[in-house]
């Protein structure tokens, strides 16, 4: 039950796991920052320059031929969301990044 209280409220991600596809990475030493400085990640919304917020679903399974995507992460941090591995892609993580870098669309 600790490891619950350890994380802020909300999110999902306990932790900001290394990019796959980095060939560094760093990690912070535990005790250069407090347990409240650990649990505040805030949230971030950074420009994303893609040419398009539609992007169409060519899929049979699918109602719907176009969706919109105004922004690339999420906030609602739900643990078992699919589009988490496509923040990687971006140079992010999958873990908090993925919660607290938000890529808005302009």
């Amino acid at each position: 039950m600790a490891d619950v209280k350890a994380h802020r409220k909300g999110r999902a991600a306990g932790s900001n796991p290394a990019n796959r596809f980095d060939r560094l990475s760093t990690e912070l030493d535990p005790g250069e920052l407090t347990e409240e400085e650990r649990r505040a990640v805030p949230t971030k919304f950074l420009t994303d320059t893609t040419r398009s917020v539609l992007s169409e679903n060519k899929s049979p399974d699918v109602g719907f031929r176009f969706s919109l995507n105004p922004y690339r992460g999420c906030e609602h941090g739900c643990c078992y969301c699919f589009s988490r591995a496509s923040h990687e892609y971006l140079g992010f993580s999958a873990g908090l990044d993925f919660e607290t870098r938000i890529m808005v669309k302009h």
